[in-house]
């Protein structure tokens, strides 16, 4: 007797949770090595930026990937950015040390606790198209605001922003935002072509 097909989501999760781990480790093994701080400082924001365009086109190019996303829906996708508040502690837990630039902590730090609150709310609201357009909207705002505070900082060559490519703080710009990034950009894909029934 045949076996049920895989869904689709059951048949990309193997490769999704490695592709995942793979990178985590990576940026892992870069930032306690050295290797990250060794780079130039300007050249962290084009590497954010890749994290979130390459997963993309990805995505955007691989039917089973889609179906699988469509299979999770736009609710659970906004789940996974409550991580957000606790990326956004540590960010003032450095500033409050000085270990990163005041107006970085203020951009980054209190952006990422709002966007995680906002998703953390989202349980209680109604699954209505614009609520989560208008949550996806802010939450990807807010990366914008922080990966360009965070490259003028260093354009201005603010010593402190070289914490951001040592461990554990590497780990939030590096792979969350790639991560929540990415997320944001497949939440906007379902919402323009799946509606309501997309949530």
């Amino acid at each position: 007797m045949d076996s049920d097909p895989q869904s689709p989501l059951d048949t990309v999760r193997p490769r999704v949770a490695a592709a995942l781990a793979a990178w985590a480790g990576t940026i892992t093994v870069a930032s306690t090595t050295g290797v990250l701080g060794r780079l130039a400082p300007s050249t962290l924001a084009p590497v954010i930026v890749t994290s979130i365009v390459v997963p993309t086109v990805i995505y955007g190019r691989s039917p089973v990937l889609r179906a699988a996303a469509r299979e999770v829906g736009v609710y659970r996708i906004a789940l996974l950015h409550t991580w957000r508040v606790a990326a956004g502690a540590v960010f003032l837990a450095y500033g409050a040390q000085n270990k990163l630039p005041p107006k970085f902590v203020r951009n980054a730090g209190w952006g990422d606790i709002i966007a995680g609150l906002f998703a953390a709310a989202l349980v209680l609201l109604p699954r209505k198209r614009m609520t989560y357009a208008l949550f996806n909207a802010v939450g990807f705002a807010d990366f914008v605001l922080a990966v360009g505070t965070g490259l003028a900082a260093t354009l201005r060559r603010d010593s402190r922003m070289s914490a951001i490519a040592t461990f554990p703080l590497a780990l939030i710009p590096l792979f969350g935002v790639g991560v929540s990034g990415t997320a944001h950009l497949i939440a906007f894909d379902l919402l323009r072509h799946d509606g309501d029934d997309g949530v």
